[in-house]
């Protein structure tokens, strides 16, 4: 049997198509093997988002090139969107590679390797093509988690992103394609669902009818064995009070919402045609705080964005201040081929937006510990999911709100189950905690087979 290995870079839509590739390939009687130098087909699922991305491609197709000498037969390939947007530039710089496609063509990866293997020279597939609700995964016993496409593309056409490029338009999958993804899943074990999009929270406008993501996940609610969803990436002009209130009344969905906010400054905002104001966002994270109390929050921001002030930042720095977000995942702004900003004049020093970046991480770390030291003392709902990587000895899982807790499950077997945890001790990346309530050694046996053993937010 063929053996695959599979490398993915980038974000959670990378990682889904990433398992539609081995479901896919495996349907063509390839095994998966996490040893490049068994593989018979190497793939690598690329980003383009970043510069940082790009070269760790780079990196790696540099280290394939000497095995690849050494087993000319090895089937070499560069998938996503990386594979869109600089598809002439990986052939000129690793010419060891055998097929390059876009993510258009996932559900075509069976016959682009067959292609490649017998063409002897690279092929190359980019063209945009209909969307289709693929449903191929691997077999994963256990696998409690999952991501689920509910659209594909972006519109926004912000002026440091290539994802129009790479994605292509806003497309939305109809509901019943969604719900028959999200029941199979269930079948197999799945208990937490992550609806993705680039604008998650866009979608549906494209159907005829047309529908939202509020309906949805209504929708998706009413699935068994489903225990969770989540969805993102939500984008402030999309957010709308109808989802707003779907996050506070559809039980299923979790009290925890990334919006992205890039930048504080009006003016930066602006040249990142964003489509808000800072006002705008803040409005929107008070409406959301207001109707769903204790939400977690969580945004990505770029600092050093051309043009960029130093008042400009300090307005980012206050918004996080004042958010007081959960999680903050800050980038320095880099350049990215074929992007407006890419050609803007005022590109700021790498040095400054190191300092920028620093200075931002700062106070989200502080911001975030608060947040997280006012859980110590609560009971929260835990899913669990595996086991410690620092203490096998210990089971670990994540809250409704996305914090990750440690806790000694006493010998008892919970995975898959949602359990109530006290949470004693916050730390900087995770929780400690203590099993409470009807999970806590002594207490009445529970017999649930990855049901909920308590329903407390």
């Amino acid at each position: 049997m063929p053996k695959l290995h599979l490398i993915t870079y980038g974000c959670q839509m990378n990682e889904y198509d990433s398992e539609l590739v081995a479901g896919l390939l495996k349907r063509e009687r390839y095994e998966l093997t996490l040893v490049a130098e068994e593989a018979d087909l190497i793939l690598l699922n690329t980003c383009a988002i970043r510069e940082k991305a790009e070269d760790k491609v780079f990196s790696r197709l540099g280290q394939l090139r000497t095995l690849k000498q050494q087993r000319p037969e090895i089937l070499i390939g560069v998938m996503g969107c990386m594979a869109q947007l600089r598809q002439g530039k990986i052939l000129e710089r690793a010419p060891q590679v055998d097929l390059v496609f876009g993510s258009a063509a996932v559900g075509r990866v069976g016959e682009l390797v067959e292609r490649a293997r017998a063409a002897g020279a690279p092929i190359v597939e980019v063209r945009e093509a209909p969307l289709v609700k693929l449903t191929a995964k691997p077999d994963r016993p256990g696998q409690l988690k999952a991501f689920v496409t509910v659209m594909e593309g972006c519109e926004k056409f912000c002026t440091f992103c290539v994802v129009p490029v790479t994605r292509g338009r806003e497309r939305s999958h109809p509901p019943e394609a969604v719900l028959a993804e999200v029941r199979e899943l269930a079948a197999a074990g799945v208990r937490e669902v992550t609806l993705l999009g680039q604008t998650v929270n866009a979608y549906g406008r494209d159907l005829t009818p047309a529908t939202d993501l509020a309906a949805l996940l209504t929708l998706i609610d009413e699935i068994e064995g489903i225990e969770r969803i989540r969805f993102t990436t939500s984008n402030p002009y999309n957010l709308t009070t109808r989802l707003i209130r779907a996050i506070r009344d559809v039980p299923k969905v979790v009290e925890y919402l990334h919006l992205p906010l890039q930048s504080g400054s009006d003016e930066v905002l602006k040249r990142m045609n964003r489509g808000y104001t800072a006002a705008r966002y803040l409005e929107l994270i008070a409406e959301v705080a207001e109707t769903v109390p204790g939400i977690a929050l969580s945004t990505d921001l770029i600092v050093g964005f051309p043009g960029e002030t130093d008042q400009d930042f300090e307005r980012t720095v206050d918004v996080v201040a004042r958010v007081r977000y959960d999680n903050v995942f800050a980038f320095r702004y880099s350049r990215r081929p074929g992007t407006v900003a890419a050609e803007m004049s005022d590109q700021v020093p790498d040095e400054v937006k190191a300092g920028r970046n620093a200075r931002i991480l700062e106070v989200a770390a502080r911001v975030g510990a608060e947040r997280s030291r006012a859980l110590e003392g609560r009971v929260r709902p835990v899913l669990v999911d595996g086991r410690s990587r620092k203490d096998p000895g210990e089971l670990t899982g994540r809250t409704r709100c996305n914090r990750v807790v440690n806790f000694d499950a006493h010998g008892l077997d919970l995975l898959g189950t949602v359990v109530p945890v006290l949470v004693t001790r916050a730390l900087p990346h995770s929780l400690r905690g203590e099993l409470a309530g009807a999970g806590a050694p002594g207490a009445a046996p529970a017999t649930s087979q990855g049901r909920v053993l308590v329903a407390a937010v």
